[in-house]
């Protein structure tokens, strides 16, 4: 990937500059956000993301990357200049990193197999530095499976939880996520904003109710609903664990559809259980032990127009963002960050993300420039 990255930061630069708005709006995006406060030997947005762009791509050290920028762009830095340019330009970074999702949504089309509302798949990633070194960051997305592009990023250090409030998820839109996104209150929000969710969730990760006799949902309870059967529906309420006074909150109407999981899934919950006790020290309830041949989702897709079946099918649309992260990190190496500094690592981070929405933009590019090819009679 080495030759063909100097080959981008060398002759098709100018190209880059034209997808983000020219030189000078790129260098008005720098100077706003930080990342050049006194021009000296980089004297330019436009060089600050070359530099990045060159550090992050090409495998390069510091010291190989301020060699190259003197020897092939004219910009003489040393390594310890390189390293306080770099650590500055995050900011500016992951401005033009929501400037190319915005770009990428705008052309590329929807799947004409799919006439529904917006799905939005809701995940994180983790991005650790050398032997855990500088502390983690992680990448908080939303993918639009129709589409086939992240739609949503943000990149955090892992104090920030995963959150369905971080998915940008618009009115009309149907988030999916798994079960460390069932969070009451962010299930709310959604609901209030007119979005909609389907949200895998544990028997403990929210306080079920039953609306009509207002005692909590039991595993047993939901055990009794499915039986012999394949699948089930409940009507349940949830409420927060703790309220406000001032504030009281309605118990949130929600379906609850239970699934039988298959025998993969069962093992695959059953070892997830048995490494939580070892690794973790965690004695699992009796509930939970009880509860891992069965998946449940929370939804508020309205029961007329989304069956159960439908809402599983649905939910098994998420393995696809976990391949795009998978197919991030592998495709642009992203796997190992190479910066033990946290802002080094988050620069690099967003650098990569960057070259990566650029190739996605060429490629969009080159399939709208191909004609469509004639049907055969």
């Amino acid at each position: 990937m080495e030759n063909e990255s100097q080959e981008l930061l060398l002759s098709d630069w100018g190209a880059i500059e034209d997808v983000l708005g020219g030189a000078s709006a790129i260098d008005g995006l720098a100077r706003e956000h930080g990342a050049l406060k006194r021009a000296r030997r980089v004297r330019s947005g436009s060089d600050l993301l070359r530099l990045a762009l060159a550090y992050a791509v090409t495998g390069y050290s510091l010291r190989t990357t301020a060699a190259w920028s003197e020897a092939s762009v004219g910009i003489d830095l040393c390594d310890v200049s390189l390293l306080s340019r770099l650590r500055e330009a995050g900011d500016f970074l992951a401005v033009l990193v929501r400037k190319l999702l915005a770009q990428t949504a705008e052309t590329v089309d929807a799947s004409t197999c799919w006439h529904g509302a917006p799905i939005r798949l809701v995940d994180g990633s983790l991005f650790s530095g050398p032997e855990r070194k500088g502390g983690q960051h992680r990448l908080h997305a939303s993918f639009d499976p129709t589409r086939g592009v992240f739609t949503s990023i943000d990149l955090t250090g892992t104090h920030e939880g995963e959150s369905l409030a971080r998915g940008e998820i618009e009115p009309g839109a149907i988030a999916v996520a798994d079960r460390n996104y069932a969070k009451t209150h962010a299930l709310r929000d959604l609901d209030a904003n007119g979005s909609f969710y389907a949200v895998r969730a544990g028997i403990r990760s929210v306080r079920l109710m039953d609306p009509l006799s207002g005692e909590r949902v039991t595993a047993k309870a939901i055990l009794a609903a499915l039986g012999e059967s394949q699948s089930a529906e409940l009507a349940v309420t949830m409420i927060e664990a703790k309220t406000s006074k001032k504030n009281p909150r309605l118990p949130l109407k929600a379906r609850l559809v239970i699934l039988k999981a298959n025998e993969a899934a069962t093992r695959y919950e059953q070892a997830r259980i048995k490494t939580s006790r070892r690794v973790h020290k965690a004695t699992p309830t009796q509930e939970t032990q009880d509860m891992a041949g069965v998946v449940i989702i929370l939804t508020n897709l309205p029961a007329d127009l989304w069956s159960i079946d439908q809402i599983a099918a649905l939910y098994r649309l998420r393995w696809q963002i976990e391949l795009a992260f998978k197919t991030l990190k592998s495709l642009f190496e992203m796997r190992d960050v190479p910066a033990k500094d946290p802002r080094m690592a988050r620069t690099w981070i967003l650098a990569n993300l960057i070259a990566a929405l650029l190739s996605m933009r060429l490629s969009v590019a080159i399939q709208q420039a191909i004609p469509p090819r004639a049907s055969s009679k």
